[in-house]
């Protein structure tokens, strides 16, 4: 696909998907290629260029599990060393995670601590230490390394075990050993950065034909910064980045970054998920798919503004980024563009969503032991059993931040095991998602349910 090619594809899926402003940056046969459509600020007319900053939510995640590793090349940290040697008034409410949490579990979103809370704790240099402090009470959702649970308290925790060994902040760790060495020029950490750049404000919709409302407040606070809080970057500088993988740890004029060990080590699955399409396994950092025998890397991130997702595939050196102004339509957009790109400019096969509609219903064995109520910190999901179909009804405080419906409900359609596929796409935001269940009891009774990657405790 040529240039004009794939700038019509960047306008077309924007435009249906009802997105203000979003880039697109492609690394293909050594050539990087970026591309802007649409509007940063909305109410000024001004565009999105190649170099407008947007938030990047979770994919921040990966700056950070790299940033870990950086001192893990150095010597100052360990993977498998538990946390608390590190943290010496590290608590949990489960004594042993708390006494056996590694990196590892954390980076891998394996250590069955919940996804947490998002509550702000200022702009000091002391308020990522203060979140950790108050997981002390957050309950535990299953044994360290035995399960999937996606977690920003646990990314969080990390970046504090870096920034606690090291005495500096988190954010001058992340310039001084990723950032700045990466020449990653269109990134900013504080909101008095963005003054250096032009910034695309945060959008939402009530329906795709209603004009596009400014969302409230600028992003997550200080305190969730290396989950993902306050990140910003263009689409290009997201694939500068991933180039960092595709080079075994080099950034420019093969200054090195990581060690060769380090990415490879990054690219060990660590743990798998019972659900699908998201991923299939995850790793330190990135999560891990095959598409059409091609392993594909990388991480996606929701924040109230912006979303964003990156890919990346060492064997065949390419790399793809997308970044929408609003946060509803990132993965609706970035699956529209990852359809046509991957097949035809980067020849791997893509599989597709699928289509609720499209989909034959298998049998549910024993629907009973899937009913129930499971929670996690600000939701509730129930499960029923109504005229022979399963329903999923969820309230959540974090779709009240992100700016999705707090409560929705779908009906679950079988995809055979304890896996399904929501009717209602809204029950995961809009980032198509499937559902599963599983029993760490062997009871025969699902004891958690996964929403997409969140992970949920049965309670009744």
């Amino acid at each position: 696909m040529d240039d004009k090619a794939l700038r019509e594809l960047l306008d077309d899926a924007a435009s249906k998907c009802g997105v203000v402003g979003a880039q697109l940056a492609i690394f293909d046969r050594g050539t990087l290629r970026e591309f802007a459509t649409g509007l940063r600020n909305a109410e000024l007319g001004l565009p999105v260029t190649a170099d407008t900053v947007f938030q990047i939510g979770s994919t921040t995640k990966v700056f950070n599990a790299s940033l870990v590793m950086s001192l893990v090349d150095s010597g100052k940290l360990a993977l498998d060393i538990p946390v608390h040697e590190y943290l010496r008034d590290f608590r949990l409410a489960s004594w042993e995670a708390q006494r056996t949490v590694t990196l590892r579990h954390l980076l891998s979103m394996s250590a069955g601590i919940d996804n947490g809370f998002y509550h702000d704790y200022g702009r000091g240099d002391d308020a990522l230490g203060r979140y950790v402090a108050a997981l002390a009470g957050l309950p535990h959702l299953f044994r360290p390394g035995t399960a999937f649970g996606y977690s920003n308290a646990s990314s969080n925790i990390a970046g504090h075990v870096a920034s606690t060994v090291m005495g500096r902040s988190w954010e001058e760790l992340l310039a001084e050993r990723i950032i700045d060495p990466l020449s990653l020029n269109c990134t900013a950490l504080f909101a008095e950065d963005l003054l250096a750049h032009p910034v695309a404000l945060g959008y939402t919709r009530d329906d795709m034909t209603a004009p596009p409302r400014r969302v409230r407040g600028w992003a997550l606070p200080r305190s969730c910064a290396p989950a993902g809080g306050t990140l910003c970057c263009s689409a290009g500088d997201l694939v500068r980045f991933a180039r960092m993988f595709l080079n075994r740890g080099a950034g420019p004029q093969e200054r090195r970054v990581l060690s060769a060990s380090a990415v490879e080590a990054m690219h060990v699955p660590q743990v798998g998920l019972p659900t699908r399409l998201m991923a299939q396994q995850w790793c330190c950092g990135p999560y891990r798919k095959v598409w059409d025998g091609a392993a594909v890397y990388g991480h996606s991130g929701t924040s109230t503004g912006g979303s964003s997702m990156l890919l990346w595939c060492p064997e065949r050196q390419i790399a793809i980024a997308t970044i929408v102004n609003v946060a509803a339509q990132g993965y609706p957009l970035a699956e529209q563009i990852f359809d046509v790109v991957f097949p035809q400019v980067f020849a791997i096969r893509k599989p597709k969503v699928p289509e609720p509609e499209a989909l034959e219903p298998r049998e549910i064995e024993d629907p009973a032991r899937l009913v129930g109520s499971f929670e996690a910190f600000g939701a509730v999901v129930k499960v029923t059993w109504e005229g022979g179909r399963l329903f999923v009804t969820e309230d959540s405080d974090l779709n009240r931040i992100y700016g999705f419906e707090p409560v929705t409900r779908s009906e679950l359609i079988p995809l055979g095991g304890d896996r399904f596929f929501p009717r209602n796409p809204a029950l995961s935001g809009n980032r198509l998602w499937d559902v599963a269940f599983w029993d760490a009891s062997r009871s025969g009774r699902a004891t958690h349910y996964l929403g997409g990657i969140f992970a949920f405790r049965r309670t009744a």
